[in-house]
């Protein structure tokens, strides 16, 4: 499932309409529906109200487990630095693979051609 369909399956389940789920995270109806039909990316600061609202990590906002992926990691993973490391990481220890690509998985923002870089290192 993906971040579309989680923020239309959870305000649901929390019997929100799209205008109170807007109402609740400062954003505008119009937004809410973008982002559920995938023409719109969900910002950082929204992310984390919806986190907010729903009471869960950022990682089980994109369909992954709170367990072991928390928000700062999601956030050092945005930056281009961090992108980096995790080519380093691959390069020094090819076993890294399924890691890596457990990442990208939590990584909304990545740009497409850093996502294919490392999606390409990967196989």
């Amino acid at each position: 499932m993906d971040i579309k369909e989680r923020i239309k399956v959870l305000r649901k389940k929390h019997h929100l309409s799209q205008e109170e789920f807007a109402k609740k995270i400062g954003a505008k109806k119009r937004t809410v529906g973008s982002w559920e039909q995938g023409t719109r990316s969900v910002s950082s600061p929204h992310r984390k109200k919806i986190c907010e609202v729903f009471n869960i990590a950022e990682a089980e906002l994109f369909g992954g487990t709170s367990s072991k992926i928390n928000p700062e990691t999601l956030a050092a993973l945005q930056d281009s630095a961090a992108v980096e490391g995790l080519l380093l990481i691959y390069k020094s220890n090819p076993n890294a693979k399924s890691t890596i690509k457990a990442f990208l998985k939590c990584i909304p923002n990545l740009s497409p051609e850093k996502r294919q870089a490392l999606l390409t290192l990967c196989k």
